[in-house]
């Protein structure tokens, strides 16, 4: 008898897969995500994922971090307001 396979691929909790988000390796591999979260009540949020070891950004690095969070958290904003 033929059988039917379904397979769900669902976000990681808290995140919304988004293009504005900043991804970051530092020297030792440790990897961080920052992202749009949409929390419930449709509250914009911003996602935060590191590796269990965390990650470090260089200091150098700090404006351009700061400038797109500023950027996630707009996107976040639209999500919820287009959830509504």
């Amino acid at each position: 008898m033929p059988r039917t396979e379904i397979v769900s691929v669902l976000a990681p909790a808290g995140a919304v897969p988004h293009p504005s988000r900043y991804s970051h390796t530092d020297i030792d591999g440790d990897r961080l995500l920052i992202s749009t979260a949409l929390m419930p009540g449709n509250v914009p949020g911003i996602y935060f994922r590191t590796d269990p070891n965390g990650s470090s950004v260089p200091l150098a690095d700090l404006p351009a971090l700061i400038a797109q969070l500023q950027v996630i958290a707009a996107a976040s904003q639209t999500e919820a307001e287009g959830a509504n």
